[in-house]
């Protein structure tokens, strides 16, 4: 009896150990980098210079692969980015302008799997922006009273995104370029657009 109940538990052990060293399909993971997302003008107003800053970002993701050698993934993110311009206005200069923003991008990648550990590929993004913070002289204007004033504008917005990386044991470093599609309108301009290098390294559990 003792000799059955043994090959049992070491029967139920073995399994275990089998699953646990298949690979999961699914991977839960933390990220953060740098950025040089800025505005640019494509619409009318004043006169300027955009030019980018660096930027940071921080948040999570989720990532589900499928295939062998050749095989794809689609990984949603939730991501906190703040990003910066400096702006040179007619009137003055050295503004730098900040955006913060909730980024909920979605990635669908293709990649080889060259070895266990390592796996590069090429991705492709959508994303939906939404702008908690903003600040710069370039979002305000002159009331009536000649006291600053605060543009409201539009702050969700939708884009896309292109970008390569590759998977290192538990690490995932990546390269990816952005564009938002629709307008940041503002007082003094009617089609502010952001864009820019995103830089980052997660680590997957």
């Amino acid at each position: 009896m003792r000799k059955i109940i043994t090959i049992i538990i070491l029967l139920f052990a073995c399994a275990i150990c089998s699953v646990s060293a298949q690979e999961r399909p699914y991977r839960i993971g933390i990220k953060g980098g740098l950025n040089y997302i800025h505005l640019e003008n494509y619409g009318k107003g004043f006169y300027s210079d955009f030019d980018p800053m660096i930027g940071w970002s921080v948040g999570a993701l989720f990532q589900y692969k499928k295939g062998g050698f050749v095989n794809y993934s689609v990984v949603p993110e939730i991501i906190f980015t703040s990003s910066q311009t400096n702006v040179d206005l007619i009137y003055i200069t050295d503004c730098i302008t900040t955006i913060q923003t909730i980024d909920i991008p979605v990635s669908f990648k293709v990649g080889l799997q060259l070895s266990k550990i390592f796996r590069p590929y090429v991705s492709g993004t959508i994303y939906g922006s939404y702008i908690v913070k903003y600040d710069g002289d370039i979002f305000y204007m002159l009331d009536t009273d000649e006291s600053m004033v605060k543009d409201n504008i539009n702050k969700l917005f939708f884009g896309v995104g292109t970008g390569l990386g590759f998977d290192l044991w538990k690490f995932q470093i990546e390269g990816r370029y952005r564009w938002n599609l629709n307008r940041i309108n503002s007082e003094d301009y009617t089609a502010l657009k952001q864009m820019g290098l995103e830089l980052s390294c997660a680590f997957l559990f």
